[in-house]
């Protein structure tokens, strides 16, 4: 059964890091992400994923599936009606129905928010991925976008295009106006920032390197270590 929801300031009030401590862990794997590129890979239960802004300001699209059964993704809507619009530590990704299991834990958040007066925040689970269809009705056919990247990172795992599903955006910073408007701002994740999750089951993973302005005004790689506790 889902838990109990917080109040905005029992949330705002979480620790900002978790999980053990950094002597206790064994880094597993450490990849690079390619600017306006993406890439796949597996995260076993109980690891500890850790997504890294090694250059400075980017967005990562994130994307995740039960290792064992694909077809129990990540539930951005669902997510989204139960966790809030924007995640931090102690925030759960969910899977979409009929599972509709915790597939993600967030530990650590290290990311210090710059106050704003509309109501901005990091960690967004408002906005869709970009995507080739978008870019063309902008005018900018061929356009590098993070449906693409996400695909590409599942298609070793044999995975086909259709099973990439909207994201949780890990570091970009957005907020609704009061029309309903969504809109966003440049990241505040500086150099070295980092989200980490705690895997609840097997999953496959896929992130992409932002390649929209949302990223901020150049787009930069992302870095990825996952730890055994």
């Amino acid at each position: 059964m889902p838990r109990k929801r917080e109040s905005g300031a029992q949330r705002r009030a979480r620790p900002r890091s978790g999980g053990p401590p950094e002597g206790k862990r064994r880094l597993v794997q450490r990849l690079i992400i390619p600017r306006e590129s993406g890439k796949g890979f597996v995260v076993r239960k109980g690891q500890f994923l850790r997504v890294i802004a090694i250059d400075g300001q980017q967005v990562c699209d994130f994307n995740a599936f039960n290792l064992k059964r694909p077809e129990e993704a990540f539930w951005a809507g669902g997510t989204r009606s139960l966790e809030g619009t924007h995640l931090t530590v102690g925030g759960q990704l969910w899977s979409k129905p009929p599972w509709t299991r915790v597939m993600f834990t967030i530990v650590a958040d290290t990311v210090k928010q710059r106050p704003g007066h509309k109501g901005f925040r990091s960690h967004d689970l408002l906005f869709s991925r970009c995507n080739p269809r978008l870019y063309e009705k902008r005018g900018m056919p061929g356009h590098a976008n993070c449906h693409d990247n996400l695909a590409r990172g599942i298609r070793p795992f044999k995975l086909p295009e259709t099973a990439v599903h909207d994201a949780f955006n890990i570091f970009m910073k957005t907020c609704a106006l009061p029309n309903g408007t969504q809109v966003y701002t440049d990241p505040d994740a500086k150099k070295g920032d980092y989200m980490e999750l705690r895997a609840e089951m097997d999953c496959l993973v896929s992130l992409s390197a932002c390649p929209g302005r949302s990223s901020g005004p150049r787009t930069r790689r992302l870095g990825v270590e996952i730890y055994d506790a």
